[in-house]
């Protein structure tokens, strides 16, 4: 029954092979804004039982200059639940003509981990080719099998920027006893095509023109045509599962993969009990547990077959004082439990890209494990792999997006913490003193929330990494020197507070009897988004911020102020800003500015209205002052 089926795919693939792959015979509107041309990109998938799959692929990708090169993705990866049956790259010159074959025994085979990794059974072989001349075309031929059928393939019709597509297509077969489930996203803003066959599915794209980036755009998985697949019963590395809600997902999790490694010594049960006697206040005592775990273990990355999926027992952390963000997690939640707090274990795709799980389709997802713990009052997230990172602060790592706890009632679906704007605050105050040749300020910066993920790191660095870090933050200061520096972090308040003294003599410009001064000096917004008259999609700001600044200016001595700065105000739904100058005496002037971003999601038809906002931020934080001799 599945035979035609299969005799589509051979049929497919052998008219592949005879197809005039000349650079002549792309479209001309496939070649606009194009790095390179998809000429081909197909994959067979064929589902044998639960947990034996086979994967036959073929793309073919014309590339048209050194940026294209990397849409080549001649990347294979393996390990021992994955063997690769068929491998091999064949170069193409301009007219279609071969001029170099590479064979499976010609790909670099390397581990697929880095440094900080202990163990790891996961490999990558890849092409390394250098080009004479542009275009040219690469065509891959890949197959393998895998047991790992937990990962279903994602098939993108357009996987990144300045690609176009002349044909892209997803073939998936499987015995009619094996359920499965789909989520098309996308498709049919590009004319995607579905056919089902009675043992599978097919869908199709043709001629889809190249995408170029906008600032702030959303993330191009959002926007882009994509389809994505799981079993109801599936196999991960010699495990079975079965799935199809968050919640049975989180079940599945907890009883094959946590359940039975959350025993600890009695030993190490009586420390962290004495570690927390007489403190009532359960945050607190969270904290000193979480200190705990910092000063007692480290991160190591651990990813041997079930090992990268399933933590290290609790007891082993203990031993060998290391563990993986799995294995670290979940020994952290076995201290919490052995002092009465409960907590759960968290999956997160972690990333300053704020990625989600999706909601609306279970599936093995995530990259990043760490804990929630809910108390009466308060909600706290640990990240238990860094020995730095404060109790309870998320960073842009797992800030705001969907993740699943897990806990012996199964998966649940919630949102990480959300930090609002007037929580990711930095207050800048200085007192600048200005003469005819040079400029010192005296610093102070204070910075929460998001601005603190930005700053904590600098108290922990080098004395020359610290003056390359503010000299690069103020590059707008010609000549600008650090006199000194000091950065305190402190943990508990999750604040830091800079102290910085500086000095510039390329910082004034002179016009006769004039000094033009610029008053923000410490706190640009110079960012201005690039133009667009079509604006393709929304406008995504993914975090807010508040900026305050306050600045005492010394005037220069037998001057006094021919032009200031005018007051200004401008409130909207992209945020607020308000610059103003008053002078508190002959010789003092007091410069303030507040600077409110919010985040959200705005119509495309406002992007002008945001980039005329920026525009403003930017010239006012340029604007100078005039001072004359008397």
């Amino acid at each position: 029954m599945r035979l035609p089926f299969l005799l589509l795919l051979f049929t497919v693939t052998h008219s592949v092979l005879s197809q005039d792959y000349n650079f002549s015979k792309i479209d001309p509107s496939l070649l606009k804004n194009s790095d390179a041309v998809v000429r081909l990109d197909e994959s067979a998938v064929v589902l044998k039982s639960f947990d034996n799959m086979e994967v036959k692929s073929k793309r073919v990708v014309t590339v048209l200059n050194e940026s294209g090169s990397k849409h080549v993705n001649a990347t294979f990866f393996y390990d021992k639940e994955t063997s690769i049956k068929e491998l091999e790259a064949l170069i193409l010159n301009g007219k279609g003509k071969e001029i170099e074959k590479f064979k499976e025994k010609d790909f670099i085979d390397q581990s697929a981990t880095g440094e900080g990794t202990l163990y790891s059974d996961s490999r990558v072989k890849f092409l390394r080719y250098t080009p004479v001349k542009y275009p040219y075309t690469v065509v891959l031929t890949q197959k393998y099998t895998t047991s790992d059928t937990a990962f279903m393939p994602r098939w993108y019709f357009m996987d990144g920027y300045r690609l176009s597509v002349e044909k892209s297509e997803f073939n998936l077969n499987l015995p009619a006893q094996i359920k499965y489930r789909y989520k098309e996203n996308n498709l049919t803003a590009f004319e995607v095509k579905r056919k089902e066959y009675e043992f599978g599915v097919k869908y199709t794209a043709i001629n889809l023109i190249a995408l170029e980036s906008e600032d702030f755009d959303p993330e191009f998985r959002d926007f882009a045509p994509n389809v994505q697949f799981a079993l109801e019963d599936f196999h991960l590395k010699g495990v079975d599962g079965h799935a199809t809600t968050w919640k049975e997902f989180g079940g599945w999790i907890y009883d094959s993969l946590l359940k039975e490694r959350g025993e600890l010594s009695p030993s190490t049960i009586q420390k962290v009990k004495s570690l927390v006697k007489g403190i009532e206040d359960p945050k607190e005592q969270v904290k000193i547990v979480y200190q705990f775990v910092q000063d007692n273990t480290r991160y190591i990355s651990v990813q041997m077959g079930i090992g990268g999926w399933e933590p290290i027992s609790a007891n082993e952390v203990d031993r060998v004082k290391y563990g993986d963000c799995k294995g670290l997690t979940n020994y952290t939640m076995v201290l919490l439990k052995a002092i009465g707090i409960e907590s759960y274990y968290t999956i997160v795709s972690a990333g300053a890209n704020m990625q989600s799980l999706d909601v609306d389709f279970p599936s093995l997802q995530g990259n990043h494990a760490f804990l929630n713990v809910p108390l009466a009052d308060e909600e706290l997230w640990l990240e238990c792999t860094s020995q730095v990172v404060p109790a309870n602060f998320s960073g842009t790592f797992t800030d705001d997006r969907y993740v699943l706890k897990v806990g012996a009632d199964g998966g649940e679906m919630v949102r990480s913490r959300k930090y609002l704007p007037e929580e990711s605050k930095q207050t800048t105050k200085a007192k600048i003193s200005i003469n005819e040749s040079e400029v010192s300020a005296q610093v102070e910066i204070k910075s929460t929330g998001i601005q603190y993920n930005q700053k904590y790191g600098l108290s922990s660095d080098s004395k020359e990494d610290v003056e390359k870090y503010y000299k690069h933050h103020w590059d707008y200061v010609n000549d600008v020197q650090i006199l000194q520096h000091d950065i305190e972090n402190d943990k508990g308040n999750i604040i830091t507070t800079e102290n910085i003294d500086i000095k510039t003599s390329g910082y004034l410009s002179k016009a006769g009897d004039r000094l033009l001064f610029a008053p923000n000096m410490l706190n640009r917004n110079e960012f201005v988004p690039k133009k667009d008259k079509d604006r393709n999609r929304d406008v995504v700001v993914k975090r807010g911020y508040l900026d305050e600044d306050e600045f005492e200016i010394e005037i220069p001595f037998g001057y006094e102020i021919e032009s200031n700065l005018e007051h200004t105000k401008v409130i909207n739904e992209f945020g607020e800003f308000e610059v103003s100058v008053d002078q508190l005496s002959e010789s003092t002037l007091l410069y303030k500015r507040s600077l409110l971003m919010k985040p959200g999601n705005f119509s495309k038809t406002t992007y002008n209205d945001y980039r005329d906002f920026r525009k403003t931020i930017s010239r006012v934080d340029a604007s100078k002052i005039v001072f004359i001799k008397k």
